[in-house]
């Protein structure tokens, strides 16, 4: 009965770069194993929960996790997305002044698109953006307060026209997806002859990722994260599907100050402490900054 019930939440899966079943494991974060292809590189989870089983976890307490405050849930999403709203904002329109440096504004697709704070900025900059978002709480929150126009389906079953967009974006999503090189032939398929794409996610060739090993951040979202690309491992895979690599850079993101104390405690509790009980004293808290770790990623590609 336990055999058939793992069956039931378990699956192992073939690299989803090079289609090669030849591993190694590399660590072990929460009971999930993460391996690493012998043929590619390409570094991923295996086994993994089944699909209908990763989706489980992204409802209203995805966005709102007491893990990040010390709670003993699984460590996954978001302490607050809502709010850190402006913080992300920000975040979002450095990326968007890239992304409107390489392509020439038309129709514009978020894949995850959340609350929909990027189709928001988009759209206000003469985009006609719209949006995916499987999570029906985020979904509706982007649909019925920010009027935005947005679908609560996987891409594929959005069943969007060949050369439909100008560019699409896809922003620390593609480590969450069962199969990444799917989405990826799809997203060539709707986009327009040389039409951009742009995708953010975790670097696992990064310095900071080699160091921290088991405590670094993304790798603890193992729940959430099935693939950990590297530089090489990504630009393999586009290529692969017949996109031109056009740049990477690396990903930072804003925060207050509170919130970066919070983040940090996940490193180093005693300095991060400290930091915080200075930055209350001297009235920081609320003060917004750009912080580059350096262990994200953002490549923007273009349809061949």
């Amino acid at each position: 009965m336990e055999a058939a019930e793992k069956g039931d939440i378990w699956e192992f899966v073939s690299c989803n770069l090079c289609n090669s079943d030849s591993s190694k494991k590399i660590m072990e974060v929460n009971g999930f194993n993460i391996v690493k292809c012998k043929k590619c590189g390409l570094i991923y989870v295996n086994p993994r929960l089944k699909e209908n089983k990763l989706h489980q976890i992204y409802n209203e307490g995805y966005f709102n996790n007491q893990a990040f405050n010390g709670s003993e849930l699984p460590f996954y999403g978001y302490e607050g997305y809502i709010e850190e709203k402006e913080d992300i904002r920000a975040t979002f329109s450095r990326r968007l002044k890239r992304i409107n440096k390489l392509c020439r504004k038309g129709r514009l697709l978020d894949i995850g698109c959340a609350f929909g704070f990027f189709l928001e900025l988009a759209r206000d900059d003469g985009w006609d953006a719209k949006g995916i978002e499987i999570s029906e709480h985020a979904y509706k929150y982007a649909k019925n307060v920010l009027k935005l126009p947005v679908f609560n389906k996987t891409l594929e079953k959005a069943e969007f026209k060949q050369n439909s967009f100008d560019a699409v974006t896809i922003f620390d999503v593609i480590e969450h997806l069962p199969d990444p090189k799917s989405m990826l032939k799809e997203i060539r398929k709707i986009l327009k002859p040389n039409g951009l794409l742009a995708i953010t996610t975790p670097n696992i060739g990064s310095i900071a990722a080699r160091l921290l090993g088991k405590n670094w951040e993304e790798v603890k979202r193992v729940r959430e994260h099935i693939y950990f690309f590297s530089e090489d491992t990504l630009k393999k895979m586009l290529e692969s599907l017949n996109f031109e690599l056009l740049k990477t850079e690396s990903a930072g993101r804003f925060f207050s100050v509170s919130m970066l104390v919070k983040r940090g405690k996940l490193y180093n509790k005693n300095i991060f402490t400290a930091i915080g009980k200075v930055s209350n004293a001297l009235g920081l808290n609320n003060k917004r900054i750009y912080v580059n770790p350096y262990y994200k990623m953002t490549m923007y590609a273009r349809k061949m």
